[in-house]
């Protein structure tokens, strides 16, 4: 059984879902298996005493300890392509800290084919103190050591690397994967009130150099809930397509874990909002949209966050680990070498022509998901094996861009095909239905 949470205002509803994880993949199946709630421990407590340190807060020594552990541990892996130390330096901090290096560390898990573009799962691994009283000019004094936010995000990019990369579990991705460990997300007393510096960096580089990027998926404070498993999807109206995608996949693979509805909150407090403004698709995961903040009945604010208490021992390891479960089945179906079922791959670039349908196989509900490049005459339809239209998706003139259906269906099982036809275009893809 699976609980499913429905946010209407500040009302939730709750509904149990039977059976929510017989139509996935079985290959993403067994990789969730993989996930050990022990190695996600031993990386939080790694990372909160990095060094020896009780800081990770950006120019401490605890922060440079964290970085190279990340970098050492991704290199540990056998089938993570290369790692890089991404180093940059931002000049409007006060100095001598001007002339200390920031740095994001890179896995790249090299795809099947090169030309299908570049995924990104990512987290920071800095954290801060800022509510405690005299950060300002105590910063570099603080025992801060940031068990949610955000080693426990950074916990389990590690831990879904390691998964992926296996050889052993002969996971085969069409799309380049990247794990990024972002350097200075947080606002720091000698940055002059400058975030997110390392996903900023990382994204112009991108917009700079032309990469294919398809999506962004960043886990941030996932670990603290005294009440319920419970994550949010966190999407602006671009990256909808990503967000439902991830929403499916936590139904279908993640038993146990409430995940909230659409339509999804918009808010900008993470490393995700660094590519959205570059205008790629991404989504972030956290334990609520303003953890600051209660969502009763399914969460109550975290007092300990960006404080001395955001300690290992606060932490919810069930929710933690069962939402690695889901980052990891979204990143997967995603990437996936010809997937066997459950979420179609999504586009090469926020600009291509592609289309989708999720979740597939469905049921009642389906949504339907295409962008076109070119403005033109476009007809949408659902058909039957024999060729007869069951359902009309859209047609007429239509401006280049990017165009989302629900269709709520009491269609019989069965094999179908949805079918797009433009004035230089034609995208099929075969839709299954079970009831």
């Amino acid at each position: 059984m699976q609980l499913r949470a429905v946010r209407t205002g500040l009302c939730y509803c709750l509904f149990l879902i039977a059976g929510a994880a017989q139509a996935g993949d079985p290959q993403i199946s067994g990789l969730t298996e993989r996930v050990s709630i022990e190695n996600i421990r031993a990386h939080i407590d790694s990372l909160c005493y990095a060094g020896g340190h009780h800081s990770r807060i950006t120019y401490t020594a605890g922060n440079y300890a964290a970085a190279e552990y990340i970098a050492s541990y991704f290199e540990s892996l056998p089938g993570i392509t290369h790692v890089q130390r991404d180093t940059f330096y931002l000049k409007v901090t006060a100095p001598p800290y001007d002339g200390y290096p920031l740095i994001n560390i890179i896995a790249t898990l090299e795809g099947n084919s090169g030309d299908h573009g570049v995924y990104i799962l990512g987290g920071h691994y800095d954290d801060s103190a800022s509510r405690q009283s005299n950060y300002s000019s105590l910063w570099n004094l603080r025992e801060a050591q940031g068990a949610d936010d955000n080693a426990t995000g950074m916990a389990a990019v590690m831990e879904i690397a390691r998964i992926l990369s296996d050889p052993e579990n002969n996971f085969r991705n069409r799309y380049t994967i990247r794990f990024i460990a972002f350097a200075a997300e947080e606002s720091h007393p000698k940055q002059s009130g400058y975030s997110h510096l390392g996903s900023q960096y990382d994204a112009l580089r991108i917009k700079q150099q032309n990469i294919p990027l398809a999506g962004v998926l960043v886990l941030d404070m996932i670990g603290y809930n005294t009440l319920t498993d419970y994550i949010e999807i966190i999407s602006n109206t671009a990256s909808t397509w990503f967000a439902d995608s991830a929403f499916s996949c936590s139904a279908e693979y993640v038993p146990g874990l409430i995940v909230n509805d659409p339509p999804f909150p918009d808010v900008p407090y993470s490393d995700h909002q660094s590519y959205q403004d570059e205008g790629y698709p991404a989504i972030l995961m956290m334990e609520n949209d303003s953890p600051w903040n209660d969502q009763l009945p399914l969460y109550s604010a975290n007092p300990n966050y960006h404080t001395t208490n955001d300690l290992p021992a606060t932490l919810n390891y069930s929710q933690t680990e069962k939402v690695t479960k889901a980052a990891l089945s979204t990143m997967a179906s995603l990437t996936i070498d010809e997937p066997a079922g459950g979420i179609s791959p999504g586009p090469v670039v926020p600009s291509g022509v592609w289309l989708q349908a999720y979740p597939n196989p469905f049921n009642a509900r389906i949504r339907i998901a295409f962008s076109i490049s070119r403005a033109g005459f476009v007809e949408a339809g659902i058909y039957d094996l024999n060729g007869r239209i069951v359902y009309d998706v859209c047609r007429g003139k239509m401006a280049a861009g990017t165009y989302s259906f629900v269709w709520e269906t009491n269609l019989a099982s069965g094999t179908y095909i949805l079918r797009v036809r433009g004035e230089d275009i034609l995208l099929t893809k075969k839709l299954i239905c079970l009831k």
